[in-house]
């Protein structure tokens, strides 16, 4: 049983595993504002607001409802373009769209309107440039055709952040629900694994949900581990954030924002608000895809994963995690609990990169990360992570010894691109061929180089 409020009103069914929201909302509920344009969380034309308990209100994030299974909803307020005028008037995110001549053909409005919705309901920035900035990161998911970006972008600018005042009543509709099915607690999901142990998991299905949607892909067994809350904990125990499996981007961010920027601008670049609402960075290393955006930045990181069952736990460096071509050392029962990144230590710097056929909202070609220990002249040691190279997300051991203990000059940094055929071995496919990955990968250490002469031992940097 799924159990929601649907534009203020409680509902309660029993979706197909593989039923999306998209399609509850037009086949079921005959809501049809919300539109299907990629079906793969690209376009935004699907765009609908879910809201969760936060404190004694809700917190409202923009998702995409065509990746977005039906049975997800359980214990959220949902919102679509339907819901949002009021007895008299349309919502201002309604009214602005048609103040500033926003609307072309109209099939992407809905999901514009849903963005601009969720917008208002964020903390106002306090400088124009932040709410300017903040306007364009929260349209970046929604695609408009008919390329009226300008009047979009006014509109969003005109409208105040104002809570809605319905909160209340959704939140009072929201706890009269029927507590939300699955495992609750860590021992419940080892419990319940343990009888199970062929069960997916699942938690933002970013990716399990483009299956469905496009391919008809639905796995046999799913098991939801969202109602978790020590999975979706992240926060600084000592010297190591720790990133709970089921927390999403957008609550990773402001930690990485903080503590590693560099490694925050590269996940802005891995999805829209709308997936990174959703989307998990225990996902993205679970799913074991050799070009998964944040495996090399955890690798150079020395990040670890702690593992867990019935049994017990266990912790494995996260290189380690990755045995073959979307297969990892999750033993059967098993399920990850946490990422643990240590914080970065005096002298050390830390760059990332990301090639992909465009800047933003794309798969890489070639990812690279590198974590280098600067002293003086000289680099004492170094850490790197590569994706794109191999059938797994690799450490790359050979770059590493190039550096250790040698000068912080061009040359170093030369030498060790020039080693680049001689550690990997890359195959050709729709993205690139091997040759170019290999040549990419060598322009990235002289770039490396650039950017390492130039910061010399900051602490910190982010490199395009």
């Amino acid at each position: 049983m799924t159990s929601f409020v649907l534009n203020g009103t409680q509902h309660t069914i029993t979706p197909e595993p593989g039923l999306t929201v998209l399609d509850y909302l037009r086949l079921e509920a005959r809501l049809t504002a919300t539109k299907e344009g990629c079906a793969e969380g690209d376009c935004g034309a699907c765009t609908i607001v879910i809201g969760e308990r936060q404190g004694e209100g809700l917190a409202f994030s923009a998702v995409n409802a065509c990746i977005m299974r039906a049975a997800d909803l359980d214990g959220r307020v949902v919102l679509t373009a339907e819901g949002l005028a009021g007895e008299d008037a349309p919502h201002p995110a309604q009214q602005a769209i048609v103040a500033f001549h926003a609307s072309q053909c109209g099939f992407c409005t809905p999901g514009f309107v849903m963005s601009f919705y969720a917008l208002t309901q964020s903390p106002a920035p306090e400088t124009p440039a932040a709410r300017r900035a903040l306007i364009l990161d929260a349209l970046a998911g929604n695609l408009c055709r008919c390329t009226g970006y300008r009047p979009l972008i006014d509109a969003a600018e005109a409208l105040p952040h104002a809570a809605d005042p319905r909160i209340s009543a959704w939140r009072a509709a929201l706890d009269a629900l029927p507590p939300p099915t699955g495992p609750a607690t860590l021992d419940e999901l080892a419990s319940r694994l343990a009888r199970q142990p062929a069960a997916r998991l699942t938690a933002g299905t970013t990716d399990i949900g483009v299956g469905i949607a496009k391919y008809g892909n639905i796995p046999a067994d799913m098991l939801s581990v969202r109602h978790i809350p020590e999975l979706r904990n992240v926060g600084w125990e000592g010297d190591e954030l720790v990133i709970g499996a089921a927390a999403t981007y957008s609550q990773i961010l402001p930690f990485l924002d903080q503590a590693l920027p560099n490694f925050a601008a590269l996940i802005r670049r891995l999805g829209s608000v709308q997936i990174r609402n959703i989307g998990t960075m225990g996902g993205n290393i679970c799913n074991a895809s050799p070009i998964g955006d944040s495996a090399p930045c955890l690798i150079a990181l020395g990040a670890t994963l702690v593992l867990r069952s019935a049994a017990g736990e266990r912790a494995l460096p996260v290189e380690d995690f990755f045995t073959g071509y979307r297969k990892t050392a999750r033993a059967p029962g098993e399920f990850l609990r946490a990422i643990r990144i240590p914080r970065l230590a005096g002298g050390e710097t830390f760059f990332a990169y990301k090639l992909a056929k465009r800047f933003d909202q794309d798969i890489s070609t070639v990812a690279a990360a590198f974590k280098l220990h600067i002293a003086g002249d000289t680099i004492i040691h170094a850490r790197a992570g590569f994706g794109g190279l191999a059938a797994t997300p690799l450490r790359g051991h050979g770059i590493e010894a190039a550096f250790a203990g040698k000068p912080l000059e061009a040359g170093t940094f030369a030498r060790a691109a020039a080693e680049v055929e001689t550690h990997f071995a890359p195959i050709s496919d729709v993205r690139a061929t091997a040759a170019y990955r290999l040549a990419a990968t060598a322009g990235l250490l002289h770039r490396l180089g650039e950017d390492a002469l130039q910061a010399g031992a900051v602490t910190d940097i982010f490199a395009l």
